[in-house]
């Protein structure tokens, strides 16, 4: 699992997404990873995940094959750090359901991540969702980005 702390200690809040070695869902030319996100803001938690009970819709799923989502964001985050020029990075997965959007300041960097469920069980962007958004700081971006790659190397060995 890969997650993303604030830098706040009193109140505590992280971004966490959890990706399923144990779910992938191999195709003859495509692979796609279940993840379970995790958003955390002082005492509140909000976990989404496939409902065990939705056949067919609600996958909360990450590109693999031929795309490798998880290993992609990794690295686009870290050049976002190295490329002080640019002062905004945004995600979006294939199978939109969250937004991560990464935002220089000058005292470090403001995180947010929506949550559009809608998007994952309807058949229409819903555009409607929860979010959590922090400071943070570089080290904490890094650390993040190297789990995330970590983590989507491990998958490779899985697909």
């Amino acid at each position: 699992m890969a997650i993303l702390h604030s830098e706040d200690k009193s109140i505590k809040s992280r971004f966490e997404i959890k990706i399923s070695k144990d779910e992938i869902k191999n195709k003859p030319s495509f692979s796609w990873a279940s993840y379970e996100l995790i958003l955390k803001s002082g005492e509140k938690e909000i976990t989404y995940k496939k409902d065990p009970q939705d056949n067919g819709a609600g996958d909360y799923v990450l590109s693999l094959v031929p795309l490798n989502e998880a290993l992609n964001l990794s690295k686009a985050i870290k050049e976002f750090l190295e490329n002080k020029a640019s002062n905004l990075y945004s995600f979006e997965p294939l199978e939109p359901s969250f937004e991560l959007i990464f935002e220089r300041s000058h005292k470090g960097y403001s995180f947010t991540c929506w949550v559009d469920a809608g998007n994952v069980i309807s058949d229409h962007y819903t555009w409607d969702g929860f979010a959590v958004r922090f400071f943070t700081t570089d080290e904490n971006i890094l650390s993040f980005a190297d789990q995330l790659e970590k983590e989507s190397k491990e998958l490779l060995t899985h697909a």
